[in-house]
């Protein structure tokens, strides 16, 4: 970013560029290994399996079962994310330090809350009203039972389109927070907020860019039954 365009980082007394000279030694130990229990390990692998599997069964019950709360706070989750964002381009233009690539970069992350906004309005009203019904009327095992192969197919989809709003939202809000930080961090490179701003140099615009491109692509396969169905 153009703020810290003259800064240079230099070798101190620190990891960067110190003549210090390191040794390292390498123990190596030997420790001998009982195979008397071989087969202990598939016995043990299935209980979790089987765990997991319900424990994932139980939580898609559950998110039905609470579909419109699980929405909701989904909605201001998306929408939020450009919060931070707006913030940083206003302390931006009150410092007097604006370039045109942090306004793109707001408007960019505009366009991340309004496109996961509606991909979240879509995929709510892709959740059948009977499923949700029968969900908040029958335990999870019950739940499962009187689904039809094609109603666990939606189930599954809606809680993964949900997932993946959810996970981009995340990097979203991330990607907000860096603004913010470049937003306060100081033009010499120190302090607290300079160095949450190197932190989250994964968070960078294009990154999350690419990240919420591959979740929506996810949402438009689940929304539109292109993912693998469970009785195939």
């Amino acid at each position: 970013m153009s703020k810290f365009q003259n800064i240079s980082i230099h070798g101190g007394n620190n990891q960067f560029g110190d003549n210090n000279t390191q040794n390292n030694v390498t123990n190596n130990h030997y420790h001998p290994h009982n195979n008397n229990g071989q087969g202990s390990n598939g016995d043990e692998a299935i209980p979790l399996i089987v765990g997991t599997v319900a424990g994932l069964a139980a939580l898609v019950w559950w998110f039905f079962s609470h579909i419109d709360q699980v929405y909701y706070y989904l909605n201001i989750l998306t929408l939020s994310s450009v919060a931070l964002s707006a913030a940083a381009l206003l302390i931006i233009i009150v410092s007097g330090v604006t370039d045109k690539k942090d306004v793109i970069r707001f408007f960019g992350s505009v366009l991340f809350a309004i496109c996961l906004f509606g991909l979240a309005m879509l995929s709510r009203e892709h959740a059948p009203d009977d499923v949700v019904q029968l969900s908040q009327h029958t335990k999870f095992t019950e739940f499962w039972h009187r689904l039809t192969a094609h109603g666990k197919d939606l189930v599954v989809a809606n809680f993964v389109a949900a997932l993946a709003i959810a996970l981009s939202a995340f990097f979203a809000h991330l990607a907000s927070l860096r603004q913010f930080s470049y937003s306060l961090a100081s033009p010499h490179g120190i302090g607290f907020w300079f160095r949450l701003y190197r932190a989250t140099r994964i968070f960078k615009m294009r990154v999350t860019f690419v990240i919420v491109s591959i979740c929506s692509g996810l949402v438009w396969a689940a929304l539109t039954g292109n993912l693998p169905s469970l009785n195939a």
